[in-house]
């Protein structure tokens, strides 16, 4: 009998669909899958499709959640989520399970530790905390969510998988007293590109007049500041009106920022692409001249590395471990403020070789970085050694 990882989950195994958004989620999952284990991936995400998201050694469980109109408020998550939500996730994995090999359980994000830590007593199995990253230690993302976080430390796991996204996780599992030797902190892959060609049907599309293109690849959330990119972009194209800006990606700000971009009067300048499959991403990066991240919690999110990896010129936001990967003036441009932003974007526009020579350092920088398939296999090495019982002080 193959051994059974359960996995509880808050979101979709695709946060948008088949390919769409986070393939730190699936990947790791598809690498245990391909290395012998059989996963159950229960999630009570309106975006979870079972049919489309299960495959061979993936099971995808759906849990209906009525609720989500209330989602992030404190009310829902203690009189709905809690007793409600976390029953059915319970009962949902004990009855797919209850004859199968279990030998580890995953929580993926805070929101579901509790639900993770009883299943993986219930089960007698090995229990794992996966963080998507946590904010920051003196403010993890709101009250709710600092409660969230906390909450997720009370309930001792075998080991913390964190992300090294640069919001400090590893200092965070620490001061709530985790020992070293239980946490795995990792960075995301890359998906490493040797030879990209300019799509040029795609950037006639977009730039129809052969304007330089600013592009943002990301959720459109508060805390991705694509509105201060708009502004900066209003800006900047008052000196340089030859440019455009390309958004890719979708979230609840979208309708927010396409009013702001008609209350500018750029409309006709901005391209609200919408979310798109993975793989298409590289076919935006080939045709931008500059890659821009406002991210206010870091810049080492996938969507950086990506565009690094395409030999991209990228101006981040200094937050969090922003500078870990980006050297001002090296391999990018670092910017301290929003304010700064216009400048910078007037700056490279108007010095092709810059942007060049700091798309080339880029590419350099990342190409010395893990790839995906050495991030997963980092994953289920830890994994292996979990259920040999191998980690230890």
């Amino acid at each position: 009998m193959k051994k059974t990882i359960i996995h509880i989950a808050p979101c979709a195994i695709w946060i948008r669909g088949k390919g769409k958004c986070m393939p730190s989620i699936y990947r790791p999952i598809k690498g245990l899958a391909d290395n012998g284990y059989d996963n159950i991936y229960i999630t009570d995400s309106s975006y979870a499709r079972p049919d489309e998201d299960s495959e061979e050694g993936i099971t995808v469980i759906k849990v209906n959640n009525p609720f989500t109109r209330f989602s992030n408020t404190r009310i829902y998550i203690l009189f709905f989520y809690i007793p409600i939500i976390y029953s059915l996730l319970l009962y949902h994995a004990i009855r797919i399970a209850r004859k199968r090999d279990v030998a580890v359980v995953y929580s993926h994000t805070p929101r579901v530790a509790l639900v993770g830590y009883i299943l993986a007593k219930i089960f007698k199995a090995k229990y794992v905390e996966r963080f998507y990253g946590v904010g920051s230690v003196k403010s993890p993302r709101g009250k709710s969510w600092g409660l969230l976080l906390k909450q997720a430390f009370w309930y001792p796991a075998d080991l913390y998988i964190i992300a090294n996204d640069g919001s400090n996780g590893y200092e965070y599992a620490l001061k709530r007293g985790v020992p070293p030797y239980k946490i795995a902190f990792l960075r995301n892959g890359i998906d490493k590109v040797e030879n990209l060609t300019k799509d040029e049907s795609l950037y006639k599309e977009l730039a129809p007049n052969n304007e330089k293109l600013l592009l943002s690849v990301s959720q459109l959330t508060s805390s991705k500041n694509i509105d201060k990119i708009i502004v900066a972009f209003y800006e900047a194209s008052k000196i340089l009106p030859n440019t455009r800006l390309v958004i890719v990606g979708d979230g609840v700000k979208q309708k927010m920022l396409e009013k702001k971009a008609s209350q500018l009067g750029i409309s006709d300048r901005i391209s609200f692409v919408g979310l798109i499959e993975q793989k298409d991403v590289f076919k935006y990066h080939s045709v931008a001249d500059i890659f821009i991240s406002m991210n206010e919690i870091s810049s080492l999110s996938n969507a950086v590395f990506e565009a690094m990896s395409c030999g991209k010129c990228v101006i981040a936001l200094d937050r969090g471990g922003t500078r870990e990967l980006i050297k001002d003036g090296e391999n990018g441009i670092v910017i301290k403020s929003y304010e700064e932003l216009k400048d910078a974007i007037i700056r490279c526009l108007s010095d092709s070789d810059m942007i060049s020579r700091l798309g080339f350092e880029a590419k350099k920088t990342v190409d010395a970085s893990p790839s995906w398939d050495e991030r997963v296999q980092r994953e289920v090495e830890l994994i292996n050694s979990l259920c040999e019982n191998n980690i230890h002080q």
